[in-house]
């Protein structure tokens, strides 16, 4: 029997039990929409953390520290090589001065070389305070396109007593035209510990402090410029950008909470990190290799991420075995509907063995039923499913919106998403659609007509 003619069979008979065709298309569509939204949402969070990443250049970064630090352990972790801790843990330490930094930035392929300086603070503006981590950059990073700023300028000098920052930012403070922003003054607060009310505190430190005496500093600053948030939606709500110089003159505190300050190595000497941009990717090895061989410890960050892809990986398993749940109750539905075809038309089925019906032609016919029934099912599951996640998308970026911050893209559909979930839906609804083939294959016609 020719293809054409085993769909054509295929679809009358189904037709003829439109109520339980239809129930077990809505069955598969539930499914394939439930894997379809489950799967693009751990797609999406892949997706924002790779765009912010590359976005960055965070893959041309280098973190160098004087010992090895928990994120060092974390990426030679993802690296699998776990012995790397051990050889180096007995390495002297080297304080990180400003004068060996500056030797980083004469190393081939190094774009720049600068202090870790990263520190919360307050941004303050028409009434309204919001809390940011302060970032700062040297002037070389004028030339990575993350930092370009799409209104204003960049830091004209590393002292200039001016800040970037993103868009929503801007209308998080108020201005509904972040563009307004450009060239105004406004200010940042910063808090350093105070150290007379530490030392009248001392006796009270043996019980428990309650609160710690601090300092609040208010600096004014410029915003020169609004960098794009295109492909930074999500640290372009917590970070500002300033000029290394600058930053490093402000009074303020480097850590951001207990949990930091005891992570960190008292005893070291110089800054507690230095990090190195690259200016292309092939000069990665060779870089890192020059600094390890200066006793220092070297944290790749796309050492780091590959180790988050890892988890982004078991988040899709997660979320997929919970959608493939829901597709396989569909694909018992359609082994159920399959079955009860068979019992309802042993008649038939015994009439077309008797005339000559090929055996073969009769599993083609309803694995054809069940194929079309998968099919039909997961187109209609996947424009279910897109429905489904465009109208959360849309609520969801109306509401951000409303708190100044930018679209993102929770949901994210790639091709191979699409194509693999309509994959899955044929297996299993011809995997359903077997054991009802080969019954029907298996019936004798004489007691089919018997039976009747």
């Amino acid at each position: 029997m020719r293809f054409a003619d085993l769909i054509q069979l295929a679809l009358d008979n189904l037709r003829r039990n439109r109520t339980r065709s239809l129930l077990t298309l809505i069955g598969v569509m539930i499914g394939v929409a439930a894997l379809l939204s489950l799967m693009s949402y751990g797609a999406g969070v892949q997706f924002n953390a790779e765009r912010e990443f590359n976005s960055y250049e965070l893959y041309n970064s280098l973190r160098i520290t004087s010992s090895p630090s928990i994120f060092g352990r974390f990426s030679d972790f993802a690296t699998a090589s776990p012995d790397l801790e051990s050889e180096n843990d007995d390495r002297p330490s080297v304080p990180l001065t400003d004068s060996l930094i500056a030797t980083f930035a004469n190393i081939d392929g190094v774009l720049a070389a600068y202090p870790e300086v990263i520190f919360p603070a307050k941004l303050k503006a028409s009434g309204k305070s919001l809390p940011v981590q302060v970032i700062a950059i040297p002037m070389a990073f004028g030339d990575i396109p993350a930092y370009h700023p799409v209104t204003g300028n960049f830091f004209s000098a590393p002292t200039d007593t001016a800040l970037m920052m993103a868009p929503s930012m801007a209308r998080r403070l108020g201005y509904e035209d972040p563009e307004t922003l450009v060239g105004q003054t406004i200010t940042l607060e910063t808090i350093s510990l105070h150290i007379n009310g530490l030392i009248r505190a001392a006796p009270a430190i043996a019980t428990g402090l309650t609160s710690i005496p601090l300092i609040h500093h208010n600096n004014k600053v410029t915003v020169a410029g609004l960098l794009p948030e295109d492909d930074q939606p999500i640290s372009g709500l917590v970070r500002v950008i300033l000029p290394i110089d600058f930053a490093q003159q402000m009074q303020k505190i480097t850590f951001f909470s207990t949990v930091d300050l005891m992570m960190r190595d008292g005893n070291a000497k110089g800054y507690m990190a230095a990090l190195v941009q690259l200016s292309h990717p092939d000069a990665f090895p060779g870089v890192r290799q020059q600094l390890e061989d200066q006793g220092l410890f070297v944290t790749s960050f796309r050492d780091q991420f590959a180790q988050a892809e890892r988890i982004f990986l078991i988040m899709d398993l997660a979320l997929g075995v919970i959608g493939f749940i829901a597709l396989l109750v569909a694909t018992v539905g359609i082994a159920n509907t399959m079955m009860m075809n068979v019992m309802e038309r042993t008649r038939e089925i015994g009439v077309m063995k008797a005339i000559g019906g090929d055996e073969r032609d009769l599993q083609r016919l309803f694995l054809v039923e069940s194929g079309i029934l998968g099919v039909v099912g997961g187109v209609l599951g996947l424009g279910l499913g897109w429905g489904i996640t465009r109208l959360v998308q849309f609520g969801v970026n109306m509401y951000l919106h409303q708190h100044g911050v930018p679209n993102l893209e929770i949901f994210h559909i790639p091709l191979w998403l699409i194509v693999a979930i309509l994959s899955t839906a044929l297996f299993v609804s011809l995997l359903a659609g077997i054991l009802p083939a080969r019954r029907a294959a298996r019936i004798e016609p004489i007691a089919a007509l018997r039976s009747a």
